[in-house]
């Protein structure tokens, strides 16, 4: 069996039943920590981001507002809450057995998202990802500014971190596999050697079938 030298995964809805940012969002407003007219905001965000036309600083201003003016271990304190009462229930356990696997075989694993470090941080530990490579929230004298540190990890600049990850690791992308579903990850998938759609959106489905890539449906 040919085994990749690294594998990159996608986050919502590929190694998790959810999506974990609008979760998020719902979180902060049963919290009463963000308006409850919030919750349909963050819908049309996921709806555009499905169409692949994320308005990517008008989404980073209203996706961080929250994390303004707080510290590092505020946040790290709530975004760690938040995955024990409302995301680790919904990590596949096909996906697990990915990362098991790869760990078993020393090859290394990445969790490349566009969602930000401080809600990546808590899924990555309790999968045993190997390394994250997410969007960086800005921090200015030990606070969050509500801005990041470009680029926002989406599209071809989520490729670019990827090839130099693997540059990093002495390989290419040709030896590498990544796992998504939506088309917005389609840059990637054209550039790895071992290409998966797991539960791929319609629009993602069509382009797997098309260019015969394998396609996986993993469910809780």
């Amino acid at each position: 069996m040919i085994r990749p030298d690294v594998v990159f995964f996608d986050m919502d809805h590929t190694i998790l039943g959810i999506d974990a940012s609008v979760l998020w969002k719902k979180y902060l407003c049963d919290l009463g920590l963000a308006p409850a007219d919030d919750r349909e905001r963050v819908d049309y965000y996921l709806k555009l981001y499905h169409q692949g036309r994320t308005p990517v600083e008008e989404f980073v201003k209203f996706q961080y507002r929250e994390f303004i003016g707080r510290t590092v271990e505020e946040m790290r304190a709530m975004t760690h809450q938040y995955f024990e009462e409302h995301v680790r229930s919904f990590i596949f356990p096909d996906a697990q057995a990915v990362i098991d696997d790869s760990e078993a075989h020393d090859i290394p694993t990445v969790l490349l998202t566009g969602t930000n470090r401080y809600i990546a941080e808590p899924i990555v530990e309790a999968m045993r990802i190997t390394t994250l490579l997410p969007t960086e929230p800005e921090i200015v004298d030990g606070k969050f500014t509500g801005g990041y540190i470009k680029p926002f990890l989406i599209k071809q600049a989520k490729l670019q971190k990827a090839r130099e990850h693997c540059h990093a690791l002495q390989t290419s992308m040709e030896r590498a596999a990544f796992f998504a579903d939506s088309i917005n990850d389609l840059e990637m998938l054209e550039s790895v050697g071992y290409p998966v759609a797991v539960n791929p959106h319609e629009n993602l489905l069509k382009e797997a079938q098309v260019r015969g890539w394998p396609v996986e449906h993993w469910s809780l």
